[in-house]
């Protein structure tokens, strides 16, 4: 990458670190915190864009490897071919829907309509670019801890998504994990307010567009996010089930007939033809043997007993990986997971799992987004599951949500510490400041 790069990702980074905070002060939710927000936002950006530097101009992918560059040379080439056809700002809409008719073509067609807005055709713009989406998921993991519980964990939701190195790593890349994590994360934060604050002709229309948006990146995060939908709107909160019928079959009908109308659908099925337990057999053979980090077993997914088998392997692995016995025989690159990885397994552990529990028990309803969102993708990554560093890369795409649930399990741990200090006799009375069902929520 020469300087010249450089310089155009750096002026890129700029400008969106401005459109980033402009987008929370003029956000009228979350008012009371927004400078809060700005500080994550400016420090999940910049941390990102430093890690890109690292990467990309100081010889870092050599370490990491660079199997997706493809996503960024498409691009390219998509730009390159637009201008040589001298392809109009007025034309490219239509231009850009071609992306609908590939598999997985997304991401090729957003890098290449960033280069086309910006003429912008470096590198490190579509690194600058994904280092802006990572920064505003930080943002909205935050909105929706800050939503479904206190400032506590809002406040150490939006920190963790910010520094914790596999979020970093995958943001400062050229790769579609930023984009689709975003656009899964608008939708859930939408599915949310939907729980919490009622119906919403605005939030249902959200969802519905991030549905379709997210289908050229990544077609079967759409069935689960229409999932989640589904359930935000035909499971409201108890009392406002009557006023929101009517509604909901309303909206239900639109969405409908755009889907209907619109040929995606279409695509998407052809897109799934095919996809059965004997090509997940098939794709968990191919991603143990393809590379230096594969676990092979011998379970047959087409018989109940081998299907369960493998899948719960395959989730501790999504959930877990990698283990310590993998790390021993394994590459540089996994061996720079350890120290996440040390923090994570006690998260886990001690946060993560009573989170979940807590939650469940107490608010099932607000969470019932973020409940079937994670279980659906962890379910079908566990099914196809034949490679650590495969797993490492998915969990990432769930980390904003599961650690939302770390740390409702760590304030519940800090919650029980602070009860038994207060009931010793010769103990501190006082609860921690800032924790508490009595917390004033700053949303």
């Amino acid at each position: 990458m020469n300087d010249l790069n450089l310089a155009e990702g750096t002026l890129l980074f700029i400008l969106l670190s401005v459109v980033g905070c402009v987008l929370v002060v003029v956000s009228k939710r979350h008012h009371a915190t927004a400078k809060l927000q700005i500080k994550l936002f400016l420090a999940s950006i910049s941390i990102r864009y430093l890690v890109s530097i690292i990467i990309y101009q100081f010889g870092l992918m050599r370490a990491l490897g660079d199997e997706d560059s493809s996503g960024w040379v498409a691009g390219l080439g998509l730009y390159q071919t637009w201008a040589k056809h001298a392809v109009t700002i007025f034309e490219l809409p239509a231009t850009l829907l071609n992306a609908f008719q590939g598999h997985h073509q997304g991401y090729y067609y957003f890098v290449g309509g960033l280069f086309y807005a910006t003429d912008l055709p470096g590198r490190m713009s579509a690194a600058a670019m994904n280092c802006f989406l990572g920064a505003i998921t930080v943002v909205l993991a935050y909105r929706i801890a800050a939503v479904l519980f206190s400032d506590w964990v809002a406040f150490r939701v939006g920190w963790m998504s910010c520094l914790f190195p596999s979020l970093i790593i995958w943001s400062a890349q050229t790769v579609k994990e930023p984009v689709v994590i975003l656009i899964e994360t608008i939708a859930l934060y939408a599915c949310v307010q939907l729980k919490v604050s009622g119906f919403s002709l605005k939030y249902v229309l959200i969802c519905v567009l991030s549905c379709i948006v997210v289908i050229p990146f990544r077609f079967y995060a759409a069935y689960i996010i229409g999932l989640a939908v589904l359930l935000s709107l035909v499971v409201p909160q108890v009392g406002k089930m009557k006023s929101t019928l009517t509604s909901w079959l309303a909206v239900a009908s639109i969405v409908g007939l755009l889907f209907l109308s619109s040929g995606f659908l279409a695509n998407a099925e052809r897109q799934t033809e095919g996809l059965d337990l004997k090509y997940a057999q098939k794709l968990k053979n191919n991603l143990a043997r393809g590379t230096g980090t594969g676990v092979e077993n011998d379970y047959d997914l087409q018989t109940p007993g081998g299907f369960g088998m493998a899948t719960a392997i395959g989730f501790a692995h999504v959930m877990l990986a990698p283990f310590p016995w993998q790390l021993a025989g394994g590459s540089l690159r996994l061996l720079l997971t350890a120290p996440e990885m040390i923090y994570w397994w006690w998260l886990f552990f001690v946060g993560l799992i009573p989170g979940v529990r807590y939650a469940m028990r107490n608010k099932l309803s607000g969470v019932l987004p973020l409940v079937v969102f994670i279980g659906g993708l962890s379910l079908l990554y566990s099914i196809a599951f034949g490679n650590v560093g495969l797993a490492y890369r998915q969990r990432s795409q769930l980390l904003p949500w599961l650690l939302i649930f770390a740390c409702v399990g760590l304030e519940q741990r800090k919650l029980r510490k602070s009860k038994a200090r207060s009931q010793q006799p010769q103990g501190n009375s006082n609860t921690l400041p800032g924790i508490g069902p009595s917390l004033p929520r700053r949303v």
